[in-house]
């Protein structure tokens, strides 16, 4: 993570992605970044830069990510202490 010039603290409180262009992306950002190589999720994409899709998709993110300990599969290792957030 360091390479990147990230903390431990930016891995624990989002996902990143790095395109081959190099942009550090996080957050929804990077989700969308990732399903722009997938084919069949490449139009959903599309969606992201509309005006207000890219902040509702962020206010998406934040609360799965802050509640991903409550959420199926998740568990009491999957909570990020206060602290920690952003």
């Amino acid at each position: 993570m360091a390479v990147l010039g990230l903390s431990d603290g930016d891995g624990m409180t989002q996902v990143w992605f790095v395109p081959p262009d190099g942009r550090l992306r996080g957050g929804a950002a990077a989700v969308n970044g990732a399903l722009a190589y997938v084919w069949w999720a490449r139009p959903l994409t599309w969606l992201y830069p509309l005006p207000g899709i890219k902040q509702l998709q962020g206010r998406v993110y934040r609360w799965v990510a802050d509640n991903r300990h409550r959420l199926p599969g998740g568990s009491a290792q999957c909570r990020v202490d206060d602290k920690v957030k952003r």
